[in-house]
C-alpha cells in the first residue's frame, strides 16, 4: 500500500512528479519476472564463451634474453683523439634504443620471409594481403620488456606451434644483429671529405652573395644600419609629436587671445562728471502739484468721487515714474585709448607668427619622417632575404665544422680496430613443453558478458513494458498514487451466508478502512459516494467493489449501497450473492434489496432490461441515494465495453482506477483517465489489483 495524498474532485492542481522509493526488492522484480528473458540473455554469452573455450588451441610462448652492454656506440667523444670530455648515455636510454631495433616491423617482415609465412601464419598464407595482416598478429604476439634495475632485454613470442614459435624468435634475434652493426657502423673516410668540400665550396658562394647583397642596398652592416634607421626615425616621429603639441599650444592660446581681444573695448572711459537728473526734478513737481489738486477735491467731493479716483491714478503713475528715473547724469564725459586692448592684440600677432613658423618646422620634419619611414621599410622588406642568406651560411657553416670533425674522428676510427658488438645472447628460445589455452579467462569473460547482456535485457523489458507488476511502476506509467496493492490468490470470491466469507477474500478490513477515510475526507457533511472503475472486465472490479461494500457493512452499523451498474454477461452482484448463500429481501418490483444479517443493500443491475437510466438521470438517483444511505459504493462497467461508468465520475467523491496487474496496458489505462477528465471527473488514485510476486517467498523474506 501506497501513502498518497487525494485532493478534492472540484480543485484541479496539477499533480507533482511520483516518485516512490526504489528498494531492492523493486529493482530484483522485473529480474524474477522477466527470468525466461534473463536466463536467454544470460546463457547465450555463457555457451558461446563454453564453445570458444573448448574449441580453444593451446598457445606456446617461446622466450629469450639479450644481455645491452655499454661499448662504443653509446658514448660521444668531444674530438678525434679521445682526450676530451665525452658523453655517455645511460642504462634506460640505450636499453629503450635497441628495443626500438627489435620492435622495427622491416626486421619483423625479414624474420616471417626467413621462416616462411606458410609455417608461422598458415591460414594467412593464401591472403592478397597476407603479410600484412601477419605484421599486425606478430606484433601482438611479440613482447620485448626491459627486465627491471637490469640491462636484460626479455623477448617472448606466442605461436600455435611449440617449434614456430623457438625458430622465429631465434630468427628475429639474429637479423637483429645484423642490422644493429649497419646502424652503427662509421662513415666512410672518402665520403665524408668529398662532403667536406662541397660544404666549402657552398660556403664560399655564400659569402659572395651576401657581399653582393649589401652592395646593393646600401649598407655595410645589415644589423647597424636597420638599429640606425629605427633610431632616426623613432627622433623624427618624436619631432613632430613635439611640433604638433607647441602648434596646438599656440593654437589654443591665439583662440583664447583672440576672445578676449574681440571682449576688450577699444576705447575706455576717462573722466565724467555727474549731477542731480532733471527728469526727477520734473517729475516731482508734478506730483506735488497733483497731491495739491488732490486735497482741495477731497475737501469738496467723496473718496469714490471720479475727480478723485482720477487724480489718485495719475498721482500713482507719477510716483512710479519718480522710482524708476535715474537719480543723477552724466554731464561731461572723456574717452581714451584701452591698454589692456593693446596688450592683447600685441600676444596674439606673437602667436600667430609663432604658429606660422611651427607649421614650417612641422612641414620640414613630416618630409624627414617619410623619407626615414621608406629607409626603414626597405631595410625591412630585404630582412627576411638577407636573414635568410645569412641564416643558410650559418647552418652551412656549422655543417662544415661538425663534419669536418668527423672527417679526423673517421679517419682516426678506420685506423684502429672494429669494436665487438656490445649485445650479448644470454639465453636463445627453446621449443616450450606446455601451452596455454586461456579458458578460464574466456569463461570469466562469457560469465561477464552474459551478467551485462542480462542486466541489459531487463531494462529494455522494464522499458518497454506496457503493463504494471508493482505499484511504482503503475505511479511512474499512470502519474498518480496507489492507494490499495492486492496481492493474487486464485479466482472469484465465495460468500457465506449473511456476507460470510467462505475463505480468505483479496480485500481486507484494513484496506476498506482506509477507502472509506478518503471518502468520508473528501465529502465529510454528505454521504460519501466511491466509484470503482477498470479498462476491461478481467481488472476485478465487481469482486472488489463486493469485498469494500460487506467491510463496510460490518463497521459501524453503516447503511452501504452497492450499486451494481451494467453487470458483465449477466454476473451482477445479486446473482453472486444469492449464488453463495446469501438472504436478499425486498418486494418483487423493488430495486434494491437488502443482504439479511448486515446493513448491506443492493441495487439490481442499472442500465439492464428496465432499470435502464439515461445520463442526465443520474444525479438524480445518487441525490436519492444519499439520503437513504450512509455510504455508497458503485461498481462500474469497464471501458471497454460501456462509457456508463465515465458518465457517473462527475457526480461521486472518489473514483478510483482498478489495474489488473501485468495485464492492464498502461496507454489503455491512461486513455480512460483521459476521458474522465473531459467527462467533469477525476479519478484520484489507483489500485494495483492481482498483483504478483515473482520473487521466491524465501528471498522475498530476506529482502
Amino acid at each position: 500500500m501506497t501513502a498518497a495524498v487525494i485532493q478534492a474532485p472540484d480543485v484541479r492542481v496539477p499533480r507533482p512528479p511520483l516518485r516512490s522509493p526504489l528498494t531492492l526488492r523493486e529493482l530484483l522484480t522485473p529480474v524474477f519476472f522477466h527470468r525466461r528473458l534473463v536466463m536467454f540473455a544470460f546463457l547465450i554469452p555463457v555457451l558461446l564463451a563454453v564453445i570458444v573455450a573448448a574449441l580453444a588451441r593451446p598457445v606456446f610462448v617461446a622466450e629469450s634474453r639479450l644481455l645491452i652492454l655499454l661499448g662504443d656506440d653509446y658514448v660521444f667523444h668531444s674530438d678525434a683523439t679521445g682526450a676530451g670530455q665525452s658523453l655517455t648515455y645511460d642504462r634506460a636510454q640505450i636499453v629503450q634504443a635497441e628495443i626500438q631495433i627489435l620492435s622495427d616491423r622491416d626486421l619483423h617482415a625479414a624474420a616471417l620471409r626467413q621462416v616462411g609465412l606458410a609455417r608461422v601464419y598458415p591460414d594467412l598464407a593464401d591472403s592478397p594481403r597476407g603479410l600484412e595482416a601477419a605484421l599486425l598478429r606478430f606484433d601482438k604476439d611479440l613482447a620485448i620488456e626491459n627486465v627491471p634495475q637490469s640491462n636484460v632485454v626479455d623477448l617472448k613470442l606466442k605461436n600455435h606451434a611449440t617449434a614456430v614459435a623457438s625458430d622465429t624468435l631465434n630468427a628475429l634475434i639474429d637479423l637483429y644483429i645484423v642490422k644493429r652493426r649497419q646502424i652503427f657502423q662509421q662513415a666512410d673516410p672518402a665520403k665524408v671529405e668529398s662532403e667536406r668540400a662541397a660544404l666549402q665550396a657552398r660556403l664560399a658562394g655564400l659569402d659572395d652573395q651576401i657581399s653582393a647583397f649589401a652592395a646593393d642596398h646600401g649598407f655595410g652592416d645589415y644589423d647597424q644600419a636597420l638599429a640606425a634607421a629605427q633610431t632616426n626615425q623613432q627622433a623624427l616621429a618624436a619631432q613632430v609629436q613635439s611640433l604638433d603639441q607647441q602648434y596646438a599650444t599656440r593654437r589654443g592660446r591665439a583662440a583664447r587671445l583672440d576672445g578676449r581681444l574681440r571682449a576688450a573695448p577699444p576705447a575706455i572711459e576717462l573722466y565724467a562728471d555727474q549731477s542731480r537728473s532733471q527728469q526727477i526734478e520734473s517729475l516731482t513737481g508734478n506730483l506735488l502739484t497733483l497731491q495739491a489738486e488732490r486735497r482741495d477735491a477731497a475737501a469738496k467731493f467723496a473718496d469714490n468721487y471720479p475727480l478723485i479716483v482720477d487724480l489718485d491714478r495719475r498721482i500713482a503713475v507719477l510716483q512710479e515714474q519718480v522710482r524708476a528715473a535715474p537719480a543723477k547724469q552724466v554731464q561731461d564725459q572723456r574717452l581714451g585709448v584701452n591698454p589692456t586692448h593693446q596688450v592683447l592684440d600685441s600676444e596674439l600677432a606673437d602667436s600667430q607668427g609663432d604658429m606660422a613658423g611651427l607649421e614650417q618646422g612641422r612641414i620640414a620634419a613630416v618630409r624627414a619622417l617619410a623619407e626615414a619611414d621608406a629607409r626603414l621599410k626597405a631595410l625591412t622588406v630585404i630582412g627576411p632575404e638577407f636573414r635568410e642568406m645569412v641564416r643558410g651560411r650559418t647552418v652551412i657553416e656549422g655543417a662544415y665544422g661538425d663534419l669536418a670533425k668527423r672527417a679526423e674522428d673517421a679517419r682516426l676510427q678506420d685506423s684502429l680496430s672494429r669494436a665487438q658488438a656490445n649485445v650479448k645472447v644470454i639465453q636463445r628460445a627453446t621449443p616450450p613443453i606446455q601451452g596455454k589455452a586461456g579458458r578460464l579467462l574466456l569463461l570469466g569473460a562469457g560469465l561477464v558478458l552474459g551478467l551485462a547482456a542480462a542486466a541489459a535485457a531487463v531494462l529494455f523489458a522494464a522499458a518497454f513494458a506496457e503493463t504494471m507488476t508493482t505499484p511504482r511502476d503503475a505511479e511512474q506509467k499512470l502519474d498518480m498514487p496507489v492507494v490499495l496493492s492486492i496481492a493474487w490468490r486464485g479466482e472469484g470470491t465465495a460468500w457465506g451466508s449473511a456476507g460470510r466469507r467462505l475463505r480468505d477474500a483479496l480485500f481486507n478490513l484494513d484496506d476498506a478502512l482506509l477507502m472509506l477515510r478518503l471518502a468520508v475526507s473528501l465529502s465529510p457533511k454528505t454521504c460519501p459516494t466511491i466509484q470503482l472503475i477498470a479498462t476491461d472486465d478481467d481488472a476485478g472490479v465487481s469482486t472488489i467493489a463486493m469485498d469494500l461494500a460487506l467491510l463496510a457493512a460490518t463497521q459501524g452499523a453503516r447503511r452501504v449501497l452497492l450499486i451494481d451498474v451494467e453487470p458483465h454477461d449477466g454476473d451482477s452482484a445479486i446473482g453472486r450473492l444469492e449464488a453463495a448463500g446469501a438472504r436478499l429481501t425486498g418486494a418483487p418490483g423493488q430495486r434494491i434489496l437488502k443482504v439479511e444479517g448486515s446493513s448491506l443493500s443492493v441495487s439490481r443491475p442499472i442500465g439492464t432490461r428496465d432499470l435502464r437510466i439515461a445520463e442526465n438521470q443520474w444525479e438524480g438517483v445518487l441525490r436519492t441515494a444519499r439520503q437513504s444511505y450512509d455510504v455508497i459504493v458503485i461498481d462500474s462497467p469497464a471501458m471497454t465495453r460501456s462509457r456508463a461508468g465515465v458518465v457517473i465520475t462527475p457526480l461521486v467523491d472518489l473514483t478510483l482506477l482498478v489495474v489488473d496487474a501485468d495485464h492492464t496496458r498502461a496507454a489503455v489505462a491512461r486513455s480512460l483517465v483521459e476521458q474522465v477528465d473531459a467527462a467533469g471527473g477525476q479519478v484520484l488514485g489507483a489500485i494495483l489489483n492481482k498483483r504478483r510476486f515473482p520473487i521466491p517467498p524465501a528471498i522475498y523474506r530476506l529482502l
